[in-house]
């Protein structure tokens, strides 16, 4: 019984690693490689219009898409979506009026995951994994959305 609620656990943490890994995939940087938020904050921070935190709350995303729960854990998890969460206040508060529904989007998306997540330890990692994986590639198909919009509103980036 103890084997097979292993086995349960470990299915559960390679469904959020593979959700994980497409939302990665479908980020668009092409640098192959390198920060990818020094490289983007750096270039938008003159673009004004939110487009630094904007940007800022692209990289946490990506960040937060690349996690491996299996190697990371949980923990890591946690603080990633901490990091975005402190990060799409700053954009919400910043962001014109263009960029606000890609933000609105993102927002919408990070609230499903953050539920989700909601109770979630090792132990119910399994049970939940469908809830998390959802919201998961919910949170990816906004961070395309996002990056579409900020490399056409602010094109610095």
């Amino acid at each position: 019984m103890k084997q097979r609620r292993t086995q349960s656990v470990m299915y559960g943490i390679a469904l959020l690693t593979m959700l994980a890994l497409v939302g990665a995939a479908c980020s668009s940087d092409s640098d192959g490689g390198g920060s990818p938020s020094s490289a983007v904050s750096a270039s938008v921070s003159q673009a004004g219009d939110g487009c630094a935190e904007v940007a800022t709350l692209k990289d946490s995303l990506t960040a937060l898409t690349q996690i491996e729960p299996v190697q990371d854990g949980l923990d890591a998890l946690e603080s990633s979506v901490a990091t975005v969460k402190t990060d799409l206040q700053s954009a919400a508060s910043a962001v014109s009026d263009e960029l606000k529904p890609s933000v609105d989007q993102v927002q919408t998306s990070f609230d499903e995951l953050e539920s989700s997540l909601q109770g979630v330890t090792t132990d119910n990692l399994a049970a939940s994994a469908t809830a998390i994986g959802t919201a998961l590639t919910a949170v990816g198909t906004s961070l395309t959305d996002l990056e579409s919009e900020l490399s056409e509103k602010c094109p610095a980036s």
